[in-house]
């Protein structure tokens, strides 16, 4: 039988990787292994390896690398420990293959030392252009390190295709964190309410905004200031309540959640600041605001889904296509006040419906099969 290793570093990889992960640990065609380690093990990023836990997964192992986000120095020392720590619990596992998904910077020495090891490397989510971060190079660095592609759309199929100069071992299968929209029951607007300590009467709004990487830390924290202050004083917003999630474990993720912390307390009516929402809380918000603001992909991939106005800043996701519920705005507050009123116009549902552009809510289902039926029993590796 052979033996799949999923390794999750972060909550945003984690959260699409879960309906894959739990078919497959279901399964009784493969030994399922997963590998915890990064930012899930991080008190400011809400320790989100309980949220795993919780989901029912049994964790092989849990590597802790002790990531400092506090400079770049300090995250490129940390994946050097990571480059080491991995590789012992890859000699313990002796996984046939390691399944990841994105393009977090935790991927660098997780598919790296894979690659070393010739273990197999299963990559979802490739394939896409995000030329405002660095992740679209981590993204390209495992798409030529991997051996198996599972991209969300066409156009991503063909980058990969041309990169790797050949089509073999790609197939379209939508982005997976669409799924939770058919796998989990959402959450009622009156449990959000009682459970966040929200006013149900109140329109509410979901920010979420991460550095962009290729950026000064000066640049970051102007535009995450903007935003909250655009939010305070357009008048579209006055009796609205913002649900704040804190950025990732990028450079300058530790001070913008300082600043996002600073107004909660300046203004804690108004914006209610958590760590982490967990899949579940999350997408259940995303469904019952008014629109989505900041710079996340799932403003992108997911509320697309849901037709929610999305008021993207800036150019973190800057190459991904974007649906017609998407406003691109850039960071100065006037930009960011002039998209907020261009989005509460949006209407949910346009002439031309690209709201199935990133995928059908199935995705998991084909990537299971494929993997089954295809990849781990091809005898190639």
């Amino acid at each position: 039988m052979k033996k799949i290793c999923f390794v999750t570093a972060a909550r945003s990889e984690y959260t699409p990787l879960r309906w894959i992960m739990q078919d497959l640990a279901n399964s009784k065609q493969c030994e399922f292994q997963l590998l915890v380690t990064g930012g899930h093990l991080m008190k400011n990023q809400g320790e989100t390896i309980q949220q795993i836990v919780k989901d029912g997964f049994v964790i092989s192992e849990i590597i802790d690398a002790e990531i400092d986000d506090a400079t770049q120095v300090t995250i490129a020392e940390a994946m050097g420990r990571l480059a080491c720590m991995i590789s012992q619990a890859f000699c313990r596992l002796s996984p046939d293959y390691v399944v990841v998904l994105g393009d977090r910077y935790e991927l660098l020495p997780i598919c790296s030392t894979a690659f070393i090891m010739g273990i197999p490397i299963i990559h979802i989510s490739g394939g896409d252009i995000t030329t405002g971060a660095i992740d679209d190079g981590v993204r390209n660095a495992v798409t030529m390190l991997a051996a198996y592609h599972f991209p969300g759309t066409e156009q991503a199929a063909e980058n990969i295709a041309r990169m790797r100069n050949s089509k073999e071992n790609i197939w379209v299968v939508g982005e997976p964190g669409l799924d939770a929209f058919n796998r989990l029951k959402l959450m009622t607007r009156r449990e959000l309410a009682e459970e966040l300590k929200l006013d149900i009467h109140k329109k509410w709004v979901l920010m979420t905004y991460h550095a962009e990487t290729k950026q000064s830390l000066i640049y970051n924290l102007a535009a995450v200031r903007n935003c909250l202050e655009a939010l305070e004083q357009i008048e579209e917003c006055k009796d609205c309540q913002v649900i704040v999630t804190y950025a990732n474990a990028d450079y300058g993720g530790k001070q913008i959640n300082e600043a996002l912390e600073e107004k909660a307390v300046e203004n804690g009516n108004m914006f209610k600041v958590l760590p982490a929402l967990g899949q579940h809380r999350y997408l259940s918000c995303m469904r019952q605001v008014s629109f989505v603001i900041g710079n996340s992909s799932s403003g992108i991939i997911e509320a697309p889904f849901l037709g929610i106005p999305v008021i993207n800043i800036g150019e973190r996701q800057q190459g991904r296509y974007q649906c017609n519920n998407v406003v691109q705005c850039g960071t100065s507050k006037e930009e960011i006040v002039q998209g907020i009123r261009q989005g509460i116009k949006k209407k949910k549902k346009k002439v031309v419906d690209d709201s199935k552009y990133w995928g059908d809510g199935h995705t998991s289902e084909k990537v299971t099969k494929i993997l089954l039926e295809k990849v781990m029993a091809d005898g190639l590796f």
